[in-house]
């Protein structure tokens, strides 16, 4: 049997034709917001919905469902941002590349630059309040403000060589420092290149090496073969945990006056870099590290926990804001939402 076709229906197909040529023309392909190219640097969440995330060519994420959706919020700046600290829901500080640090009064929604007077790299910062707050980098630098950032005061730490062998004293100086923290206005703690652990109890003004007490231990007796720290945490003034290179973690119980090596069979198993230790408010704690590591802290021990999803990358941040509601962030645009305590992680793509 042939078919034929209404000879009104002839007579429309052009204008059918050209309107679907038209709706056609007009769809355009949706630029995913989240790829494997990102690198994401830091994490912190503001509420079990709210977190921001920090990353690579300036970028600013902000979620306020879960991770479901995304948005990115200007930085003004196409640089590498490393670092995220908030001291409340609305107020909060971004560092990165060539000295940038930003600040934002509304929550993430906007973001205005301050004037540092450095051009280094600035690999972290903290504060305690809205106007007390320090940040750390390359070339043995340290920033510390009074005024939430209006004005920063510039220092470099002298560093010692004790410890030392004369032949290795020109390398370890003008050590990197990569992370710093503060339990209050007074009291704080830096680490970086070749096992410095530097301590404060003035607010910043000056500072003492603690490192030292490392030497003797994991077979070490130079100076210069101590791990570099990428990150140092402390729960409270004495108790008090750095993470590094060859996948090394040391703590204290005596505000930093004696640091002992821990979980080194962890270390002979891998030797993947840690980056990020955080403390829980049930006193146990997570580190993340390269290679997709993650150690959690039960019982007094380092013992490595599953994310029950397959990472390779490194991961370089985790951040709790309570007991079940946290996120890990790295590589490859990985972004890891959990809503268990850490039983079971989800990716989120936005």
């Amino acid at each position: 049997m042939r078919c034929s076709f209404p000879a009104r229906l002839w007579l429309l197909l052009p204008v059918l034709l050209t309107a679907c040529h038209d709706e056609i023309k007009e769809v355009t392909l949706r630029t995913p917001l989240i790829g494997v190219s990102d690198k994401f640097y830091d994490v912190k969440t503001l509420s079990p919905d709210k977190a921001i995330i920090v990353g690579y060519g300036g970028k600013i994420l902000v979620t306020v469902d879960g991770g479901k959706t995304w948005k990115a919020k200007p930085s003004g700046t196409t640089l590498a941002l490393y670092n995220v600290q908030f001291v409340d829901a609305q107020n909060g500080w971004i560092s990165g590349q060539d000295g940038i640090i930003l600040h934002t009064t509304d929550g993430g929604e906007n973001w205005q630059q301050q004037t540092t007077g450095v051009s280094i790299p600035i690999f972290a910062l903290w504060f305690v309040d809205q106007n007390h707050g320090w940040a750390v980098g390359q070339q043995a630098t340290y920033l510390r403000t009074a005024d939430g950032g209006e004005t920063w005061q510039e220092g470099r730490i002298e560093v010692s060589l004790e410890g030392v062998s004369e032949d290795a004293t020109l390398a370890m100086n003008d050590p990197t420092l990569y992370d710093v923290h503060f339990v209050d206005e007074k009291t704080g703690w830096m680490v970086g290149e070749f096992g410095k652990i530097y301590h404060s109890t003035d607010g910043g003004a000056s500072w003492a090496e603690q490192q030292n007490s490392l030497l003797g231990q994991a077979g070490i007796t130079d100076a210069l073969n101590l791990p570099t720290w990428f990150g140092v945490r402390f729960r409270n003034a004495t108790d008090g945990v750095v993470v590094g290179l060859e996948g090394k973690i040391a703590k204290t119980t005596d505000a930093g006056k004696t640091w002992t090596f821990t979980g080194l069979e962890l270390a002979r198993i891998s030797t993947d870099q840690l980056y990020t230790p955080r403390w829980m408010g049930d006193g146990n704690g997570w580190i993340v590290g390269a290679a997709g590591r993650v150690l959690r802290l039960d019982n007094g021990a380092w013992k490595p926990a599953s994310l029950g999803v397959r990472s390779v990358t490194w991961l370089r941040s985790i951040d709790f804001f309570d007991d079940d509601n946290g996120w890990i962030v790295g590589g490859y645009g990985t972004i890891l939402h959990t809503r268990d305590g850490g039983k079971t992680w989800l990716p989120s793509i936005g």
